[in-house]
């Protein structure tokens, strides 16, 4: 049995306020295996964002974050490596594709620039022009034909779905073991979502990488992923297989977010008062871990 390149067990997250930590992910456990693509599912707010951003790396130096459990990098465990180590993971061996790709792209460099940057994280010794020539050759595998056009402009230059390709295009330039999607579809009409998806799926087929894709468009989940986890106030409330979990859901919470999908012939939304969360309620604190 192959060793997952994604293994999370019992990861927990708080972040510290006035009188104590208030934890927002109750214990996470998920793995995602070479070539598959997972889907973490769940209302915003949920916890999905926050778990990609912890195996990136990118909350363990905040000071008000407290954080646990085990994440695994193809079997490394991520806590266990220096700064360096796992910023050298980063854009090479792991990459990320953002909501928004327009606000994601640095609006000041020229996209040809942009891709530089990210290519010298595989290979330090890369030249502009060779540079240049690879995005151009990644570029054309996201279906974008006038690529030097695309890499002389700048983002806000280019349309939301020209952005889109950009960023997966980047996030796949150096063939990551991992790739995260947070929503990568969201400032995308249907048409072009359903485009990148398509292009998603053949390029990680292609490279075998392993796709944990973050999302609560459950009609693209259907289409995209392998497997699903539903994650509900920072827990994993179901997982299986997607044909099992969207055939036969069995928590309260999954089956109200299939009753949810708006569809043709009507029908109200579901009452599922019981398992949503209470916004007027206090957040909840551990006055034993209140520091004085």
């Amino acid at each position: 049995m192959s060793i997952p390149t994604l293994d999370i067990q019992d990861l927990k997250l708080g972040f510290k306020g006035y009188t104590g930590y208030a934890e927002v992910l109750h214990g996470i456990s998920l793995s995602v295996a070479p070539g598959e693509r997972v889907a973490l599912v769940g209302e915003s707010g949920s916890g999905k964002s926050v778990t990609a951003r912890i195996v990136l790396g990118l909350l363990q130096e905040l000071r008000t974050a407290r954080i646990s459990g085990s994440v695994r990098f193809e079997g490394k465990e991520l806590d266990r490596l220096t700064k360096r180590e796992r910023h050298a993971l980063r854009g090479r061996a792991m990459s990320m594709i953002f909501q928004d790709p327009t606000s994601s792209l640095n609006p000041v460099f020229r996209i040809g620039e942009q891709f530089h940057d990210v290519l010298r994280r595989a290979d330090a010794k890369i030249t502009r022009e060779a540079a240049l020539e690879r995005a151009a050759s990644i570029l054309a595998e996201v279906s974008v034909r006038d690529a030097d056009r695309v890499l002389n402009a700048f983002p806000f230059q280019l349309s939301g779905g020209l952005n889109q390709r950009v960023m997966i295009a980047m996030a796949l330039a150096n063939e990551p073991a991992l790739l995260i999607a947070d929503e990568p579809g969201t400032a995308l009409d249907v048409t072009v979502q359903a485009q990148t998806l398509q292009l998603m799926r053949k390029l990680v087929e292609e490279h075998h990488t392993a796709v944990l894709f973050i999302s609560h468009n459950l009609g693209v989940v259907r289409e995209f992923a392998d497997r699903v986890y539903v994650i509900y106030k920072g827990r994993i409330v179901e997982q299986g297989p997607t044909r099992a979990v969207f055939e036969g859901p069995r928590h309260p919470y999954t089956r109200a977010l299939m009753a949810a999908v708006p569809r043709l012939t009507g029908g109200g939304i579901p009452d599922i008062e019981e398992n949503s969360p209470d916004f007027g309620a206090p957040i909840e604190i551990h006055p034993d871990e209140v520091q004085t």
